[in-house]
């Protein structure tokens, strides 16, 4: 069972898919990033339930966006929505990885033979996903 926080989900996806790799270990990487993707838009309703609590309404009871591209919190329970948030963030998702466990040794394999430099970010995430893959396999 591969775990991860709700807030690595996007960065992972994010550097898996940028990176470039030979036809089967993409095809690998796909599935790996298809399982990634539907803990990540259960993160995002979770997300979107919370405005729907918390947020700021208009007149016909529409939730009003900020400038930013998010929506804007009622001031009275808006400590309230960032703390369930923080909460929704760091929270932890298990992904069962069992019925494409043979892709994802391949995967490891290739990603750690790649040939490529990784600084910052890129890094750190690098890490965080091998580490948890090859604790997965």
């Amino acid at each position: 069972m591969l775990s991860l926080k709700n807030h690595e989900l996007a960065p992972i996806i994010n550097f898996l898919t940028a990176l470039e790799l030979s036809p089967k270990a993409s095809r690998c990487r796909s599935k790996l990033v298809k399982k990634l993707m539907e803990k990540y838009e259960e993160f995002v309703d979770d997300e979107k339930a919370l405005f729907e609590k918390y947020g700021k309404r208009d007149e016909n009871d529409e939730l009003l966006k900020s400038e930013e591209g998010g929506y804007k919190l009622a001031e009275e329970t808006s400590a309230e929505c960032l703390a369930e948030q923080q909460s929704l963030i760091g929270e932890e998702v298990a992904i069962n990885l069992d019925e494409i466990k043979d892709k994802v040794k391949f995967l490891v394999s290739k990603l750690d033979k790649l040939d490529v430099k990784f600084a910052g970010n890129d890094a750190v995430i690098y890490d965080v996903l091998m580490d948890q893959l090859e604790e997965e396999i």
